[in-house]
């Protein structure tokens, strides 16, 4: 057997097994390059342009009138991207972190929204903590060798960038669609799936650290970001001093005209309570973080950050190429247009897997297109009836972000339903989901013409807001191109045959 044949079953199996999961992956981390301003779409509150009115000060005591015996606080000011103050705080016990969207212009708390962030998180743990977060590492090695293994088997490969045949039979159409957007979208697949594993290496080779460290992962982090940090002294905090004067000092100090980014109040009851407040660098490939510490009860200065050491400054370099932070609107664009190639270079692939054993009636058919229609056609539909929800559910309704993840799940669920009742014709089951995901996409742009908040869209395009008007725009594309698809799949299939028996005729 030769190094390609060889390389055929591995690349066609270590695609497979975990192709749903880099689906969800995917799609969930494509969606997160503009999760911000998702969010902003999400709360009508935030549609309208607001000067901030709320200082630090006033943040930092709303905070400590709800949670005074937190372990710490922590907050950000709006910003273009984030035009609200976010905010919360570690519990007392440290558990689970609460944080909140605070209104610019009155200081109080926003509607509960998962926002875009739901996404992002969705990405890198798929919501299941450590455990998602392996997972998650194991489905990106499965890639690196899949992606590895494509390229040894494609020996045609800038050939097959120019061969696109979407009228032959439909294993060929699958099989040339599933070669083009690899192709296209190699540089930047193999990019992601190498950098999203470098980031997480502290977690998945954690035995060095281990060693260095007799288990200490604080003092590593520490140490390679050269931060600072002290310990409780078990006294009563002083009255502590203004948070807005320290980050006028910050800035100052900076002397670049950077401004303050995050900002975290240590241990705020007691007298070693410290305030930390960090560069913004949002729009650069490295974001070193750059940090001043100040006395919360004196305000004295303690501790400018030193710029990283090396090896840090090169995994903050690898984790900047990842997270897509830098370049604009521009680059978050083509991230999101290349993470959702992918998406549709997967389709392709278990397309063509089903196509090659359909014919020869195999076994497994059966399950490779239930998880078809409920992964690759179940996401999108819950992901697009969640932003629905988000729109539609009253603001004062309680857990309303709960309320907006059982909306997500019950399509979800839904779509698992209809993939299971529609088991025996697969081409009818993607066309109800694609004219499913058309209504429902096109739907979102009328919240902002008719809906609760009517006018909306129109008023953003009026006062030049694309970023916000973008979001419906993208929408009102992605309902067209579901249509489009559920036009082209609603085609009778001898019709289709025809056709492509008349351009073998015409060839030969």
């Amino acid at each position: 057997m030769s190094l390609r044949q060889s390389m055929s079953g591995l690349h066609t199996w270590s695609g497979l097994l975990v192709s749903w999961l880099l689906f969800v992956i995917l799609f969930a981390g494509s969606l997160a390059c503009f999760d911000k301003e998702l969010t902003r779409w999400m709360l009508p509150q935030l549609h309208e342009p607001a000067e901030n009115a709320v200082s630090a000060d006033q943040v930092r005591d709303w905070l400590t009138e709800r949670q005074p015996n937190a372990h710490a606080f922590w907050m950000r000011a709006p910003t273009e991207r984030i035009p609200y103050w976010t905010a919360g705080w570690v519990p007392a016990d440290l558990g689970e972190f609460v944080d909140f969207k605070l209104d610019p212009r009155t200081g109080e708390a926003l509607p509960k929204t998962v926002g875009g962030e739901f996404f992002f998180t969705l990405h890198y743990d798929l919501h299941a903590g450590m455990i998602g977060l392996y997972i998650v590492g194991i489905a990106g090695m499965f890639m690196l060798v899949a992606l590895v293994s494509g390229i040894i088997v494609h020996r045609r490969i800038f050939k097959d960038f120019f061969t696109l045949r979407p009228k032959a039979a439909r294993q060929r159409a699958w099989l040339d669609a599933h070669n083009v957007l690899g192709v296209v979208g190699l540089p930047f697949h193999l990019l992601i799936a190498y950098t999203g594993l470098a980031i997480f290496v502290a977690n998945y080779m954690p035995a060095g650290i281990h060693a260095a460290y007799k288990g200490d992962v604080m003092r590593f982090f520490q140490e390679t970001q050269r931060s600072f940090d002290r310990e409780e002294l078990g006294k009563p905090a002083k009255p502590p001093k203004s948070i807005d004067r320290m980050i006028a000092t910050s800035e100052e100090l900076w002397g670049d005209g950077s401004r303050a980014g995050w900002i975290n109040v240590e241990h705020p009851g007691d007298s070693s309570a410290m305030v930390q407040i960090r560069k913004a660098v949002d729009s650069r490939l490295v974001n070193d973080q750059e940090t001043i510490s100040f006395d919360s009860g004196t305000g004295a200065l303690l501790h400018q950050q030193k710029p990283y050491a090396a090896g840090y400054h090169t995994y903050s370099w690898l984790g900047g190429l990842h997270m897509a932070q830098f370049g604009g609107n521009l680059v978050r664009v083509l991230y999101l247009l290349l993470g959702l190639s992918g998406c549709a270079m997967l389709l392709g692939g278990l397309q063509v897997w089903l196509a090659k054993r359909e014919a020869r009636g195999s076994s497994g058919v059966t399950l490779v297109r239930a998880l078809n229609g409920a992964v690759c056609g179940g996401l999108p539909l819950a992901s697009l009836a969640l932003f629905g929800a988000a729109r539609l559910l009253p603001g004062s309704l309680a857990y309303r972000n709960r309320w907006e993840i059982a909306v997500f799940l019950g399509v979800w669920l839904l779509a698992v339903g209809h993939s299971l009742f529609r088991l025996g014709n697969g081409r009818t089951m993607a066309r109800e989901q694609a004219m499913a995901a058309a209504l429902l996409a096109l739907s979102l742009p009328l919240l902002s013409l008719f809906g609760p908040e009517a006018g909306r869209l129109t008023s953003s395009i009026a006062r030049g807001d694309w970023t916000l008007a973008g979001v419906d725009l993208g929408f009102l594309i992605a309902g067209l191109l579901s249509a489009a698809l559920a036009r082209r799949l609603g085609r009778p299939v001898v019709v289709a045959e025809k056709r492509r028996r008349a351009l073998v005729e015409e060839v030969a």
